[in-house]
């Protein structure tokens, strides 16, 4: 799985690509992304109103991107509970809890 670029690295990435005339692959080779990484940060940045003229880089420019995929189901209070201690079982409480049938009781 190809390394996941950190904040850090895409600032670095629009950074050396505005204010030094480094090509993309010198660019990743520092910062140890593939080419195509490198070329894809610095458009993303140019796509949400970079403009290296002006060249003040925001945040908004290299955050991270929505995540894909279906949203949770889970309310708050419900993910507190399951990863809260009251909402488990104690092992006394589990051998009580748990389910047992005629071939287990003999």
């Amino acid at each position: 799985m190809p390394k996941q670029s950190t904040h850090a690295d895409r600032v670095t990435v629009v950074a050396l690509r505005t204010y030094t005339t480094k090509t993309s692959s010198e660019i990743a080779k520092i910062v140890d992304l593939s080419i195509t990484t490198v070329n894809r940060i610095y458009t993303r940045a140019i796509e949400r109103c970079f403009d290296p003229i002006h060249t003040k880089i925001s945040d908004e420019h290299v955050q991270d991107a929505p995540r894909s995929g279906r949203p949770t189901k889970q309310d708050p209070k419900t993910v507190e509970t399951i990863l809260s201690k009251e909402g488990r079982f104690t092992e006394n409480e589990a051998v009580e809890e748990a389910w047992t049938d005629e071939e287990d009781a003999r």
